[in-house]
This record gives C-alpha cells, sequence and structure tokens, in this order.
C-alpha cells in the first residue's frame, strides 16, 4: 500500500469513511476494525467535517480545526490547549466565538 495523499480529516470522517468499506464488503483488516471502534466510540460530532470548515473560515489551521472537531472543548480553557499549533492564541472572544459554535454545532 502507498500514501498518495494526507491530510487531517476528524473521527467522524473517519467513521463515514470505513462505513463504505463496510457496506461495499470491503474484508477490514484487524488495525482498521479498531480504528472503527474507536472513532464511533470517541465522535463527538456529527457535523464535523462542516465544523472544520467554519474554524479554518475563522482563521484557524487545519491541523487545529480538526483537533477542536475531534475534542468538542466545552470551555475556553479546553479550547485553548489545542491551540498549540497555531502561531498565536486567538483573543478571548475569538475563543468564546468558536465555544459558541462547537455547542451548536456539537452533542
Amino acid at each position: 500500500m502507498k500514501i498518495i495523499n494526507y491530510r487531517n480529516i476528524p473521527y467522524d470522517t473517519v467513521a463515514k469513511l470505513i462505513k463504505e468499506l463496510i457496506e461495499k464488503n470491503v474484508e477490514l483488516d484487524q488495525l482498521t476494525m479498531r480504528v472503527n471502534e474507536y472513532v464511533n466510540k470517541f465522535n463527538k460530532c456529527n457535523n464535523a467535517e462542516e465544523l472544520v470548515s467554519k474554524l479554518k473560515n475563522l482563521g484557524l489551521l487545519e491541523i487545529t480545526s480538526v483537533m477542536i472537531a475531534n475534542i468538542a472543548p466545552k470551555t475556553v480553557d479546553e479550547l485553548k490547549a489545542l491551540m498549540n499549533f497555531e502561531p498565536d492564541t486567538p483573543p478571548e472572544d475569538k475563543l468564546e466565538k468558536i465555544i459558541e459554535l462547537i455547542k451548536s454545532m456539537c452533542s
């Protein structure tokens, strides 16, 4: 197997891709089955791709946006911990806007 492309994708997208393989009766290896269990157990946002897109439109990097969609932080302090890849931590009002966006799109 050869990797031809790489990008960060949220758990929700991984779960959908694996579900498509299962529906096509593709035989999954042990690792893929374990990944499927993991992402289904820990997925917190069923609108993750849309959330990632909106976060990127707010100026966040793709990797940060995906981490936010995967973890779905509930407080500004939790969100700040995910800002490691950003050149600068966004201002408090922008962080609060991100939290509200997460609350409106994730359960």
